[in-house]
């Protein structure tokens, strides 16, 4: 009898030791941005080890944002966006960082009208952005950071995700399976209650909650 309680033991720990490791890259655990904000609110995405970080003042309709992604490298890009008219990709007004190949970080603004890839291109948004800038730091963290000024009231709004290669300085086409998690990367964000919801059929976590 003890083999087996060894074993049921032994498997407890381990999966103790991967939801703790799990917990611990929750958005509201980490406090080191480089540009030395703090962030009232947050929500942990569920694809591609993204979080989404802000403050939003409701009398002047402005959103201060940091998005981060973790276990990513200088061979990547990654985009977060609003979608103002629809869910997903088309009609997305996305922010896009990438490291270039001289070391320096791009970031810019891309109206997204078309499922091509090839278009993520520069140009202006639906809102006003400012004060927009990119970091990539440890080796394996990127981080958006902007300030959005929005439509009066519009505080329920459509989100996307995104991350993919590099060629040389141009993003090119991430996955794009059915079973990707590229292809699950939307949501709803509300700024003023701090709600992300998550489309039916994504896994959110694997890991019981406490």
């Amino acid at each position: 009898m003890e083999k087996p309680l060894t074993t049921s033991f032994l498997f407890s720990c381990v999966l103790f030791s991967l939801c703790a490791s799990s917990f611990a890259q929750t958005c509201k655990s980490y406090t080191g941005f480089s540009n030395n904000k703090v962030y009232s609110s947050c929500q942990d995405l569920p694809v591609l080890n993204s979080y989404i970080h802000w403050n939003y003042d409701q009398s002047t309709s402005k959103v201060e944002i940091a998005y981060r992604v973790t276990g990513t490298s200088s061979s990547r890009w990654i985009s977060w966006a609003l979608n103002p008219t629809g869910q997903g990709m088309l009609g997305a007004q996305a922010l896009v960082a990438f490291q270039n190949i001289s070391g320096g970080m791009r970031a810019y603004t891309s109206p997204v009208s078309s499922y091509s890839i090839s278009t993520l291109t520069e140009g202006s948004l639906s809102f006003m952005v400012s004060n927009l800038s990119a970091t990539f730091e440890n080796n394996n963290e990127m981080f958006i950071f902007a300030t959005l000024t929005l439509d009066s009231g519009m505080t329920k709004v459509n989100q996307v995700w995104q991350e993919g290669p590099l060629n040389g300085n141009n993003p090119i086409s991430h996955t794009i399976t059915s079973s990707s998690n590229n292809m699950k990367s939307i949501g709803t964000l509300n700024f003023l209650d701090a709600t992300t919801k998550i489309p039916s059929g994504v896994l959110v976590s694997a890991c019981p909650s406490t």
